[in-house]
């Protein structure tokens, strides 16, 4: 199982209605040998304004009520690593994808992590762990941002490693530490001590998620793959069912398509089950 060879917990962010999404990530998941547990995600329209972030809305921008319940719930789910002491947690939400080679992939990625762990390392900002995590990743880092739509540029001296199984289609992803710069949270791994700090971090916010994540970014030790190795999967059908978050077109897809993954874990997992047809996703 993937939580046994690189993170003690996984978590998976859902809206409780949202159970097309959950069919499809459970199914994918078991499939793919990876145990998660869910992390209900919160409706804005129903938080009580005495939950929201002291300075939420007070400014020229007007959040919308999504945005904060998608805050909320990725507070949630920071929280329950702290509460539970896991020495280490992948964050995803429920329309992530990934290839069927993330378990190979993820192999590559520790070791560059623990190769860039060891430069450029700023004592004052880290928190110091009395055990070990003994984590695949080494110990000194603070977010993995594994699935993002934007990154900074690539410097020269990334880290690099191929997809692997992949055959004629194979990519090279880069691995290097982010300043910021980053949007879109389709999955990012924290640890115990970075957890603590992430959450005191987004106890206020006045800004998407992301965009504060990746202002704690500027600050905490995080690095970044790209092309991500966790996607944003849009399936078929309406477009409307591609956030929700957001309001989308009223457009129709006949396929499902993750972005920049090359061989989806969810289309596998479709043909493998019998859901044959143009159709797939």
């Amino acid at each position: 199982m993937l939580t046994c060879q690189q993170f003690e917990k996984i978590l998976a962010i859902s809206l409780s209605d949202r159970s097309d999404r959950r069919d499809t990530l459970t199914l994918t998941a078991t499939i793919n040998s990876i145990e998660f547990d869910w992390v209900d995600a919160v409706k804005g329209d129903e938080m009580s304004r005495k939950e929201w972030p002291a300075h939420w809305n007070t400014g020229k921008t007007n959040r919308t009520t999504a945005e904060l319940g998608n805050w909320r719930s990725h507070v949630n789910a920071v929280r329950r690593v702290v509460e539970a002491r896991y020495s280490s947690a992948l964050i995803i939400e429920d329309d992530a994808d990934w290839d069927v080679a993330l378990k190979s992939q993820l192999k590559n990625l520790a070791h560059r992590t623990r190769t860039l762990s060891n430069a450029g390392r700023n004592e004052s900002l880290w928190i110091t762990s009395k055990t070990p995590t003994q984590s695949p990743y080494g110990d000194d880092w603070d977010l993995l941002w594994l699935g993002n739509c934007a990154v900074p540029p690539a410097p020269d001296d990334a880290q690099t490693f191929p997809g692997e199984g992949q055959g004629d289609s194979s990519q090279m992803h880069y691995v290097f530490p982010v300043r910021g710069g980053m949007s879109c949270l389709y999955g990012y791994a924290i640890n115990y001590k970075s957890a603590r700090t992430l959450l005191g971090w987004l106890i206020d916010v006045d800004e998407p998620t992301d965009f504060a994540i990746s202002k704690y970014c500027e600050r905490y030790r995080c690095i970044a793959v790209w092309p991500e190795l966790i996607g944003s999967h849009k399936p078929a059908g309406s477009h409307a069912k591609d956030s929700s978050i957001s309001d989308t077109d009223n457009g129709w897809r006949e396929k499902g398509v993750t972005r920049n993954i090359v061989h989806s874990a969810i289309l596998d997992m479709l043909e493998k089950v019998g859901h044959q047809g143009p159709w797939l996703g």
